[in-house]
C-alpha cells in the first residue's frame, strides 16, 4: 500500500512541476493542450505547490513504509523527470536517453522493497522497462514530429528521422536478450526465454518495417536541433524527410500500438513464468528440491 502510495504521489510531483514549468510549449502541441495549466484552471504556481505537498507525502510514505533505498529513488526521479529531463527536451536528443531511465526507476523501487537491488535481476527488470520506451516514444513521435519541432523540443523523430528508426530496431532487438536475463537469473522459469520471444519478435517486426521506411532518410539537424541547413523547407504534413507521409505513419501507428501491446503481455508471461509460481501444482523443479 505505501509503494503503490508513495510512487503515485511522486510520479504526480514530477509530472506537476513539468507541466508548470512547460505551460507556454504544452500550448502548441495537440497532446498537450488541455492540461490544466495550459488552459488556465490553475497556475504554474499551483502546481508547483501542489508537486510540494505530493512530493513530500510521497517520499515520506516510501521511507516510513517502505525503505530508505526506495524512498531515495522515489526523490530522486522526481528531479530527474523535472530538473535534467525537462530542461534536456530543448536542448539535445539526449533528453530520451535520460527519460527511459525515468522510466525504468519504478521497477527498481518495487524489486527494492521486497529484495536486494544486488541481484541482477532487479537490473534486467529496469532494462526491459528502458528498452521498451524507444519503440514506444520514437514511434509516438514521429507521428507528431512536426508538432515537437514547432514546440521547440529537439527530438529524433524531426531532427534525424533514419536515427529515430534505427533506435526504436535496436532497441526491440535487445528485448530478447533481457528476456532471457531474466531466465537465466532465475526470476522466471525458462520456458519465458521462448514465449516472450514470440511477444518480443512481433514488436521487433514492426520496429524493422517502420526502420526499412527510414533508413535513407536524411539528417535534418544536428543533436542540440540546429538545423544543417538554414534554408531547410519543411513540409506542412511531415518533416520533410524522404520517405516520410502517409506509409510511414502507418508503420509508426502500428509499432506504436505494437508497443502498447506488447509491455503488458511481457509482463503478464512474466508473472506466469515466474520462478516457483506453480510449484503448488507441479511440485518444485529438481534443482530446487536439491
Amino acid at each position: 500500500m505505501f509503494l503503490t502510495l508513495g510512487t503515485t504521489l511522486t510520479s504526480g510531483a514530477a509530472n506537476a512541476i513539468n507541466m508548470g514549468r512547460e505551460h507556454i510549449y504544452d500550448g502548441l502541441m495537440t497532446r498537450t493542450r488541455a492540461r490544466p495549466v495550459v488552459r488556465k484552471l490553475i497556475t504554474p504556481n499551483d502546481a508547483f505547490a501542489f508537486a510540494g505537498v505530493s512530493g513530500t507525502l510521497g517520499v515520506a510514505a516510501l521511507y516510513f513504509g517502505v525503505n530508505p533505498t526506495v524512498a531515495l529513488l522515489g526523490g530522486a526521479n522526481i528531479a530527474l523527470y523535472s530538473g535534467l529531463y525537462t530542461t534536456l527536451k530543448r536542448r539535445s536528443i539526449t533528453n530520451t536517453w535520460v527519460g527511459a531511465v525515468v522510466g525504468a526507476v519504478p521497477p527498481l523501487m518495487g524489486w527494492a522493497a521486497s529484495s536486494s537491488l544486488s541481484d541482477p535481476g532487479a537490473w534486467f527488470l529496469a532494462g526491459l522497462l528502458y528498452a521498451w520506451q524507444f519503440p514506444h516514444f520514437n514511434a509516438l513521435s514521429y507521428s507528431i514530429r512536426d508538432e515537437y519541432r514547432r514546440a521547440g523540443y529537439v527530438m529524433t523523430a524531426w531532427t534525424s528521422p533514419a536515427l529515430n528508426a534505427r533506435v526504436a530496431l535496436r532497441y526491440s532487438i535487445a528485448m530478447f536478450p533481457l528476456c532471457i536475463g531474466l531466465s537465466y537469473f532465475g526470476v522466471t522459469d525458462w520456458v519465458f526465454a521462448l514465449d516472450s520471444s514470440i511477444v518480443n519478435g512481433w514488436l521487433t517486426y514492426q520496429a524493422y518495417k517502420f526502420w526499412l521506411e527510414h533508413r535513407n532518410s536524411p539528417k535534418v539537424a544536428r543533436h542540440n536541433g540546429q538545423l544543417l541547413d538554414p534554408n531547410y523547407k519543411f513540409s506542412s504534413s511531415s518533416s520533410g524527410s524522404a520517405g516520410s507521409g502517409g506509409a510511414s505513419n502507418g508503420f509508426a501507428r502500428k509499432l506504436f500500438w505494437g508497443s502498447v501491446i506488447h509491455l503488458p503481455a511481457v509482463l503478464v508471461l512474466a508473472m506466469m513464468h515466474k520462478k516457483g509460481q506453480w510449484d503448488w501444482l507441479f511440485g518444485p523443479d529438481e534443482e530446487e528440491a536439491f
